[in-house]
C-alpha cells in the first residue's frame, strides 16, 4: 500500500493533478478564509477551475497524514465550514488510506488517497454542492492575497534558480579555465624536465632502437643505478672477468708445461739414436 507520511508529499501529488500554471486551475496552498481579523480558518489547498465551459468550480482540500490529526479534524466539524462553504466540492485527502475508517467521513466530502509516490485518486467522489456562498469581498482578497504571495514566492525561487545556473556556469567556465592552465603549465613542466634529463643523460627518451617501451626500459636502467643493484652487477661482472682470466694463465702455464715436457721427450729419444 502507497502512503505518503508528509504533508508536502501531498501537496506535490496535488499539483501533479491540478496545478498547470494556470491554464485550467489556479491552485492556491494555505488559503484562509478571510484577511486580517476576518481571517479564523484556512483551507491546505484549493483548486479554482478557470473556464466557463468546465464549470468554474472551487474545490477545497483538507489534507490529514495522521490518524491523530484526523480524530481532532473530527472533534472540529466547524473547522472547514469557514472554506468549504464557498467550495462546489469538498475532499480529505490522507497520505494513508487507513486514517479514515468506515462512517468517519462526512457525507458530502470526498475522498482521495495515495495511488503512487507522486499521484493521487479518488475513492469516493465529493458531492456536488451546486449552491455555494457567493464570495465575498473579504474571502477574494483571501485568495488574491495568497495568490500574490504563491507568485512572488515562484518569482522569488525562479529568479534563485536563475541567478544560481548562471553562477554555476560561470563558475564552470572558470573552473575550465583554470584547469586548463593548469594542466598547460603542467605539461610545460614536465617537458622542461624531460628535456633536462635527456641533455645531461645524452639519452632520448623515445630511442626507437629500445622500442615501444623505451621509457620502461630507461626507467629501470636509472633505478638499478640509483639503488645499486647497477654497480653490484658491475663488480660481479669484474669478478668472473677475473676469474676467467686466471683460467686463462693457468691453461697457458699448462699448455707451456705440456710442450716442454714434449720437447725434453724428444730430445733425450734423438740423443739416444
Amino acid at each position: 500500500m502507497v502512503k505518503m507520511e508528509k504533508t508536502k508529499d501531498v501537496i506535490y501529488a496535488l499539483k501533479n493533478r491540478y496545478d498547470d500554471n494556470g491554464w485550467s486551475y489556479a491552485f492556491l496552498e494555505q488559503v484562509s478564509d478571510g484577511t486580517g481579523k476576518d481571517c479564523n480558518r484556512w483551507a491546505d489547498a484549493l483548486a479554482v477551475q478557470l473556464w466557463t465551459s468546465r464549470g468554474l468550480e472551487i474545490i477545497g482540500f483538507e489534507i490529514k497524514v495522521s490518524r491523530q490529526d484526523w480524530i481532532k479534524e473530527l472533534k472540529q466539524p466547524q473547522k472547514a465550514d469557514a472554506v468549504a462553504k464557498y467550495c462546489h466540492q469538498w475532499y480529505l485527502v490522507v497520505g494513508d488510506a487507513d486514517i479514515v475508517r468506515f462512517g468517519e467521513l462526512p457525507t458530502t466530502w470526498g475522498l482521495m488517497v495515495p495511488h503512487t509516490k507522486k499521484s493521487l485518486k479518488v475513492v469516493k467522489p465529493a458531492v456536488v454542492n451546486k449552491n455555494p456562498k457567493p464570495i465575498d469581498m473579504s474571502f477574494l482578497c483571501a485568495i488574491l492575497r495568497r495568490a500574490t504571495q504563491q507568485l512572488t514566492d515562484r518569482a522569488i525561487k525562479q529568479a534563485e534558480y536563475s541567478r544560481g545556473y548562471d553562477e554555476g556556469k560561470k563558475d564552470e567556465k572558470e573552473n575550465n579555465k583554470d584547469n586548463t592552465e593548469w594542466i598547460t603549465e603542467d605539461r610545460n613542466k614536465i617537458r622542461t624536465r624531460i628535456n633536462q634529463f635527456e641533455k645531461a643523460s645524452g639519452i632520448d627518451i623515445d630511442d626507437w632502437r629500445l622500442g615501444d617501451d623505451s621509457p620502461r626500459k630507461i626507467g629501470e636502467i636509472v633505478k638499478s643505478v640509483m639503488n645499486g643493484t647497477y654497480m653490484k652487477q658491475v663488480k660481479d661482472f669484474q669478478w668472473l672477468q677475473k676469474r676467467a682470466e686466471d683460467i686463462v694463465d693457468t691453461i697457458k702455464k699448462e699448455i707451456e708445461k705440456i710442450n716442454e715436457e714434449q720437447s725434453s721427450l724428444l730430445k733425450n729419444k734423438f740423443n739416444e739414436g
